[in-house]
This record gives structure tokens, C-alpha cells and sequence, in this order.
């Protein structure tokens, strides 16, 4: 399944991520981008994900039918949502997660449960879900999803400009298949903080059976370099590592977390119900 001559560049500044070309093996790759599934199919369902103009994910009529059809697809699948799947890209970035822990940036996530199944089904939890979860149940699972951006990609969607992934969110994968003739934008963007402003670090082209893999730690910033013209569709998966509980340290509520990290900051408004409410409970229950 994956490449023989596979070309890998790792990162460790602005921070851990590792591109990767030839990332499958050459016949695996074409069979997977031959069967991506067309624009018209993905019209045919609701867009319950968002990430992209279409998406599809396990639990789709359209997802289930591709690894019913697809051995290619099978096979990714049945790797994706597996144990052996995580522990990989656990151990990939095992030194910069331990730092991460020891600093008190994220909780020993060492320690998660590893469940091979789809938790987020149909949709893509944001810190309102996460923060319902339940610390005794901690557990890691994967996710993979199939979709097509088209003309204002990285605007409308695709995270709409310079983000973190949510809180619950460990690891981020972007993988690419090709799928138009010409294209402006589309390509993958990381993002240095500098003070209290952005700098673009490094622009990544798009090119086909290419894999961009990132730690999604607290200063993690990347987006989409909008597309402004294109022929055809940007075709992509998405995979991650998730847990089902915030594991991120709270950013500080300031204007710059609102505007580039606003998945993870906690604003103040925010706090100070939550400290109210526990004073309420106290007077109640002591």
C-alpha cells in the first residue's frame, strides 16, 4: 500500500510536521484517485461535514459503497480506523508530545484509551461537545474523510483562514489526489506568531500522492491559500487523530486567540459564569 521511495522532510519549526511525497505505493494511488468519487455522486447526499465544497465520511451511503466496491478503499479504511494506525503516528511524534506533556501544554494522552471506531459521526465536534465529555472515558479514535474543494475554497471553508484545529483535535493529516487541470491557491499554508502577528513560514504546492502530517499543538497555524480559479476539483482525505475530550491546554482570551485561534481560547465572559456557577453550587451543597 504505501510507497517504496518515499520522500520524507521533517519539520520542527514553527512547529512538528512532516511532508511526505510518494506517500502510497504507485498502483494503489492510481486505483484510489481513478475511484474518488465524482462531483455528481457527491451531490446526491447532504454535506454533514463542511470541511470542503463536498465531503463524504463513514456512515455516508456514499463512503459505505466505496469500501463495499473499492479494494483500494477497503483497504485504506480498514487501516485508518485501526489501532496499528494510531500507535504509528503516536510514535512519530512521540518526542514532541512528550515535551508537550511535560510543559503542560496537553494532557498524557498516553495514558487515552485507543478505540477503533468512528466516534464523530456525521459531524465534526467543536469545543461546545468537547467540553461535555468525560474525563474517566478518555479515548483516541481516527477519523478520515473524502471531499472536493472547489472556487473559494480556503475562504468559505477549509478552515477560512489562519487556524488551530479544535481542542480535541491531536494530529492532522491532508492528503492530496490531483483532480484538476489547472488551479490558482489550493495550497497548503504554515504560519509562524511572531509577537502578536503572523508571518508565512512556508507554502507547500499541491502535488499528487503527497501527505502533510501535523502535531495540532497550540501555536500549530496553518490554512488554505484560497483558490481563486480552478479547472476541475482540488481533491483531498482528510484523516486525523482525535480524542473525545479537550485535551489542549485553554489559550488566554485576547484579540489575537480570537482572531487565529479561535478554537481553543476560552474568553473571560465565559470563565466568569463558570465561577459563578460553582460559587452558586457551593452555597448550595456545603
Amino acid at each position: 500500500m504505501f510507497g517504496l521511495n518515499q520522500k520524507i522532510n521533517i519539520k520542527k519549526y514553527p512547529y512538528p510536521y512532516i511532508i511526505i511525497e510518494n506517500f502510497f505505493e504507485e498502483k494503489f494511488y492510481k486505483n484510489l484517485k481513478n475511484n474518488f468519487p465524482k462531483e455528481e455522486e457527491f451531490k446526491l447526499q447532504p454535506n454533514k461535514v463542511n470541511r470542503m465544497h463536498f465531503d463524504t465520511s463513514f456512515g455516508d451511503d456514499l463512503y459505505n459503497k466505496l469500501i463495499i466496491n473499492s479494494p483500494e478503499y477497503k483497504k485504506l479504511h480498514q487501516y485508518i480506523y485501526s489501532k496499528d494506525f494510531i500507535k504509528k503516528y503516536l510514535n512519530d511524534f512521540k518526542e514532541d508530545i512528550q515535551s508537550e506533556i511535560k510543559l503542560k501544554n496537553l494532557d498524557d494522552i498516553f495514558e487515552y484509551k485507543i478505540v477503533e471506531e468512528a466516534l464523530e459521526k456525521n459531524k465534526i465536534f467543536n469545543k461546545v461537545d468537547i467540553q461535555s465529555s468525560h474525563k474517566e472515558n478518555c479515548n483516541l479514535y481516527s477519523r478520515i474523510d473524502l471531499g472536493m474543494g472547489k472556487k473559494g475554497y480556503g475562504l468559505i471553508n477549509g478552515g477560512k483562514g489562519i487556524h488551530v484545529d479544535n481542542s480535541q483535535r491531536l494530529i492532522s493529516m491532508i492528503f492530496y489526489l490531483g483532480g484538476f487541470t489547472k488551479i490558482k491557491g489550493g495550497e497548503f499554508r504554515v504560519w509562524e506568531k511572531i509577537n502578536n502577528d503572523m508571518k508565512l513560514f512556508e507554502i507547500v504546492k499541491l502535488k499528487e500522492n503527497l501527505m502533510i502530517i501535523s502535531l495540532q499543538n497550540n501555536i500549530s497555524f496553518h490554512d488554505v491559500n484560497p483558490v481563486t480559479e480552478i479547472d476541475g476539483t482540488r481533491n483531498a482525505f482528510y484523516m486525523a487523530i482525535s480524542s473525545n475530550t479537550k485535551i489542549w491546554k485553554n489559550l488566554e482570551d485576547s484579540n489575537f486567540n480570537k482572531n487565529f485561534n479561535k478554537n481553543r481560547y476560552i474568553s473571560k465572559g465565559k470563565n466568569k459564569i463558570n465561577f459563578i456557577i460553582k460559587k452558586i453550587y457551593k452555597k448550595i451543597f456545603k
